[in-house]
């Protein structure tokens, strides 16, 4: 209930307008109550994004164990295409960790430990499953032998975000000419891995 309410909260006024205030009232509690459960304002954010990567998480392994059999340039699709089934069905999560940056400036003093691990282990977590099928490509031929991994994902990574974000903007997806969200997305996973198999020619 808390975290819903702090969700609802911050996702209406974000990080920095958000207060405890706020999410008291939001959650239907007495500050003194909130209080009992999370210390300060910037470890129920924490929280938040751990609960949000957490859920994406989930999302990641079963398209992961969906796609283990597949070729890499499918399976790359198949976790793609589960990347923005989160982002549509879970839109206040997603919008939360694309402001994952405001973390930087949180007093991480305020924030216990044990949460601020948590939330390293998942991002870790998902940095590793995605590295590990980006070397399934350079294996199967998609990638070069010489590229790395990690600049490969965040590629993928910034390309598909952003396309998420623009076709949520009811101004700009007209641009598209009406191409749906998912489509969008399909068609920037097949120009990617056009571009890197092109490069290798």
């Amino acid at each position: 209930m808390i975290l819903d309410a702090a969700r609802r909260v911050f996702f209406q006024h974000g990080y920095r307008n958000a207060t405890m205030d706020a999410i008291a009232a939001e959650a239907e509690l007495g500050k003194a109550t909130l209080y009992e459960y999370f210390a300060t304002k910037e470890e129920l954010y924490v929280a938040l994004l751990e609960d949000g990567l957490r859920l994406l998480d989930e999302f990641m392994l079963h398209a992961a164990q969906e796609a283990e059999h597949q070729p890499a340039a499918e399976a790359i699709r198949t976790i793609a295409r589960a990347y923005y089934r989160f982002a549509a069905e879970h839109a206040e999560y997603f919008t939360l960790l694309m402001h994952v940056s405001t973390a930087i400036e949180l007093p991480l003093e305020k924030v216990c430990p044990e949460l601020l691990e948590e939330l390293r282990s998942l991002q870790e977590r998902a940095l590793l499953r995605g590295v590990q099928l980006v070397q399934r490509g350079i294996q199967e031929g998609i990638f070069p032998r010489d590229a790395v991994p990690e600049r490969i994902l965040a590629e993928f990574w910034v390309v598909l975000s952003g396309a998420i974000l623009l076709a949520r903007h009811p101004y700009r997806i007209r641009l598209m000419h009406d191409v749906g969200a998912e489509e969008l997305v399909d068609e920037l996973v097949e120009l990617l891995l056009c571009g890197w198999q092109c490069r290798q020619q």
